[in-house]
């Protein structure tokens, strides 16, 4: 029987050569059969090298740039290396291929001495089944040795193939064991060079040795015997990272199988490779499920997944609602061998960062790309803003307050900040003003950063022009749409870039006067300027700037209040000129000295002759107006005028209670202030006030001919003593009119409104006449006043009382007579109904004492007794 017609196979792995092959012809050697399968061109690998170069240049010139320099050279180093290797294995390709040739006929034989191996192989395969199929015809010799053994000892020495179970092991011989195999283990490692990195982190521990991957897996490996040749068998398998579930039991059965078959070929490095590849995918499809589940929930719209196993990638595709600001992501292994992200927009160069290893979150991750993305964008933002020269002497204009939010401010009141939505990324600048809603409407259209910042520039223009106009509007000033002011007028007058102007005024200034605020790029100025009509619209008849330092102080209340009288006080002057020019009175503008009045504003004064317009007995003629801001209080102009008051003036120790009048009796120098608005006339208010001081000083002189005591003596205010413990206040009303005041326990206070209409109609000298004539009169009434008696005053001359107990009335006249002052009493109880006449003052009636005449119904008196004669003819009647 020949070796071919045998039934049995060859065993796994064999190689069988066909039946003809081996048969040798007669007639000498058959030709060595030729090989050409498999065989590639020099010229083609030396063109895939020379391709795969350039490429691979090329890929690094792109992504250089982006890296920072110890990087750069890192690439570069590692690309000239990996290529050299390339390139001398060409070279060694090149001069092998010098004997083409005779390497083929090698290869033909080679090829042909392999076959023939096989054929022999074959063969001795065959005869090795062909004594296995004769064993089983052949029988056994009896096992005397074994049977000797069984009656000797009574059991054989063999192995009881676990029929008898074995005798439980005690916890010493247990434990020996396990620190037996920890020494073995750390002897072995110890002397072992070939563990990977990544294995050097590990602890021996129960027999075993683990090794910690950290954010990836830990592997139990353990050996059987003491061979340092041995191979390592693999235990058990953990994850160590999160999120993760315990290892199913068919994952660790199939990672055992394959792990201790890695471990017979590969040793410690394949294990890591094996063990490391598999974790990374597990971790992509755990970020693959994280990452649906987002899409299909709260990023339903906006996030599109893919997972592209074979090459173990999931592309993300987010902002898909967003035009021209699609974006996407890849996740995959990194270079490094760890899982990362590799992000490639549209309008940035792409980039490649490492996730978090420890802790799989796919929110995380999403947050990370997003963020950068949004880092990026905000940082282009800035970046364009901060490369123009409009914006270098802003520094502040645009910071960035985080990693994805910017500030930026529109106004120094008004700041916005700019962000961008992790779900849409839709642009949001925060506020609520009409103008930002509109701004960020216009940003979420747009595609490309320069028109976006376009836009924000818009906004700040827009801003600070409204914000200028609701402050001078909250501050009284009213804002005057004027469109038709002459651009060349503009241009001459206000400079060029000037992109918007807002003219506004205060509401009692005369017509054609204006504040102009122009805006620049980068700067607001205000102009004080007169409009007036002229062909093509409104010409700019006079202008003068208002410095004005920072942009924030502009439209500051404090800054729009003093601004107000500044102006206010430029027109008053204006008008206050022109008045001067129209009466013909001569005038001369000069310059007050630095901080006149606390004033830091240079504004000029003016002198003029006050005899052209009024007679003053207590001033000299050379009168000087000045002209200060109003503080911020009032909003009127300050108008103050000083002079020199007569050395023999009444108001030389006259004190005021204003801070508008001044008068300095030392020095002799006298201050009135005026707060009026630019449309009035001061000079008017002037005249007013110069006349009340006149008065004020004909009141004083009155009294000091009189002799009477000053107690209290201002310009508003006069209270002086015209009897013993007997006082009269005269006081300015506000509209400026003499009042009288008197106290409650003064005789005087029954004639109160008599002597008021003296005062106004006659003056003050007709009422101290009358005052101390009608005294001991009304203090002699004073004392006979009761419940039952009625004095009752006709006018400060004529007086009557009535006595309704007794039915009586008695009439009291002053009269004049011979130039002196007589009181006459007479009985006037017939003029009136039910009374009589008193017959108990018959006496009295009829008495001529010193000082008295009798007139039988009534007696006449001087002034001097009427008060003791009252209180005769009281007591006479009420007895």
């Amino acid at each position: 029987m020949s070796v071919d017609d045998h039934d049995h196979s060859p065993p796994p792995g064999a190689q069988v050569v066909v039946k003809g092959q081996l048969n040798v012809a007669d007639e000498g050697f058959p030709p060595v059969p030729h090989i050409s399968e498999n065989f590639i061109p020099l010229s083609v690998v030396v063109s895939r090298l020379v391709e795969n170069t350039y490429s691979e240049l090329v890929n690094i010139l792109e992504t250089l740039p982006a890296a920072n320099d110890t990087i750069k050279k890192r690439k570069f180093l590692n690309f000239l290396v990996h290529t050299r290797q390339q390139y001398i294995k060409l070279l060694v390709l090149t001069q092998w291929s010098r004997n083409a040739k005779d390497i083929s006929k090698v290869i033909d034989v080679v090829s042909w001495l392999s076959g023939q191996k096989n054929c022999f192989s074959n063969v001795v395969w065959a005869l090795q089944a062909v004594k296995q199929d004769l064993g089983s015809a052949r029988l056994r010799n009896p096992d005397i040795a074994t049977a000797l053994e069984v009656f000797v000892l009574g059991k054989p020495r063999l192995s009881s193939f676990n029929y008898i179970p074995p005798k439980p092991l005690s916890p010493q011989t247990i434990l020996d064991t396990l620190h037996d195999l920890n020494v073995l283990l750390s002897l072995r490692l110890a002397l072992t060079d070939d563990v990977p990195v990544p294995f050097r982190n590990y602890k021996i521990a129960n027999g075993r040795v683990t090794f910690c991957v950290e954010g990836e897996f830990e592997v139990d490996l353990g050996i059987a015997d003491d061979d340092p040749t041995s191979r390592f068998f693999l235990i058990d398998f953990r994850y160590s990272f999160k999120p993760t579930s315990s290892v199913t039991p068919a994952i660790r059965a199939t990672v055992e199988r394959i792990g201790n078959e890695v471990l017979t070929t590969k040793g410690l490095d394949g294990l890591y490779d094996c063990l490391h590849n598999f974790t990374l995918s597990y971790k992509l499809l755990i970020l693959q499920q994280q990452l649906v589940r987002l899409a299909n929930g709260i990023w339903t719209g906006t996030l599109n997944i893919s997972y592209f196993a074979e090459r173990q990638v999931i592309a993300i595709q987010y902002w898909s609602e967003q035009p021209g600001r699609k974006a996407m992501a890849e996740i995959g292994v990194l270079q490094s061998k760890v899982l990362g992200v590799r992000w490639i927009p549209r309008e940035f160069p792409p980039e490649t960062f490492a996730i978090d290893q420890d802790e799989i979150s796919s929110q995380t991750v999403l947050s990370q790309i997003i963020v950068y993305h949004i880092q990026q964008l905000l940082a282009a933002v800035q970046s364009v803003f901060l490369s123009s020269y409009i914006y270098k002497s802003l520094p502040n204009l645009i910071t960035p307050m985080s990693d994805t939010k910017l500030k930026i401010e529109l106004t120094p009141n008004l700041t916005t900040y700019l962000t961008v939505e992790h779900l849409t990324g839709r642009m949001v600048l925060e506020g609520t003003t009409d103008l930002i809603a509109s701004a960020e409407k216009a940003l979420n259209t747009q595609t490309d950063i320069q028109s976006s910042t376009q836009i924000l520039t818009n906004l700040r223009h827009l801003s600070i022009q409204q914000e200028v106009e609701d402050r001078v509007n909250s501050a009284g000033w009213d804002v005057i749409k004027i469109s038709n002011i002459r651009p060349d007028d503009i241009r001459q007058k206000y400079g060029v870039g000037v992109r918007q102007t807002t003219t506004i005024r205060q509401r009692h200034w005369m017509r054609g006067w204006f504040i102009v605020v122009t805006f620049t790029d980068n700067a607001i100025n205000l102009w004080f300027s007169e409009l007036k009509p002229a062909e093509g619209g409104l010409s700019i008849a006079w202008n003068e700037p208002l410095e004005l330092e920072a942009l924030d102080t502009v439209y500051s209340p404090e800054k729009l209040s003093q601004l107000a009288a500044v102006t206010s006080a430029r027109i008053t002057f204006h008008i206050i000129a022109n008045c001067l020019q129209e009466r013909n009175i001569p005038y001369e503008f000069t310059l007050p000295p630095p901080d006149v009045y606390g004033s830091a504003l240079e504004l000029p004064s003016l002198q003029f002759d006050s005899s052209a317009v009024t007679k003053s007995s207590w001033a000299k003629s050379a009168f000087k107006l000045e002209f200060i801001p109003s503080d911020t209080e009032e909003d009127r102009n300050a108008v103050i005028v000083t002079g020199s008051m007569e050395k023999s003036s009444a108001l030389s120790s006259v004190s005021t209670d204003s801070s508008d009048v001044i008068l300095d009796g030392q020095n002799g120098r006298f201050c009135l202030k005026f707060y009026v608005p630019p449309s009035h006339l001061i000079l008017q208010q002037m005249l007013d006030r110069l006349g009340q001081i006149e008065r004020s000083v004909s009141f004083i002189t009155t009294l000091q001919s009189f002799n009477l005591k000053l107690e209290d003596v201002s310009l508003s205010r006069i209270v002086f003593e015209y009897a013993p413990d007997l006082r009269m206040t005269l006081t300015v009303s506000e509209e400026q009119k003499m009042m009288l005041g008197l106290s409650g326990s003064n005789p005087h206070r029954r004639i109160q409104f008599f002597l008021q209409d003296i005062l106004d109609n006659e003056g003050l000298r007709s009422l101290l006449a009358v005052s101390l004539a009608t005294l001991p009169l009304l203090r002699a009434a004073s004392y006979i006043d009761s419940s039952d008696v009625y004095f009752i005053t006709h006018n400060p001359k004529s007086y009557r009382i009535i006595y309704y107990t007794q039915k009586h009335a008695i009439d009291v006249e002053l009269r004049d007579k011979d130039g002196r002052k007589m009181v006459y009493i007479t009985d006037s109880s017939g003029a009136i109904p039910g009374f009589k006449q008193a017959d108990v003052c018959s006496s009295i009636w009829n008495s001529n004492s010193p000082g008295m005449v009798g007139l039988e119904t009534g007696i006449a008196c001087e002034i001097d007794v009427v008060e003791d004669l009252l209180s005769r003819v009281h007591s006479a009647i009420s007895s």
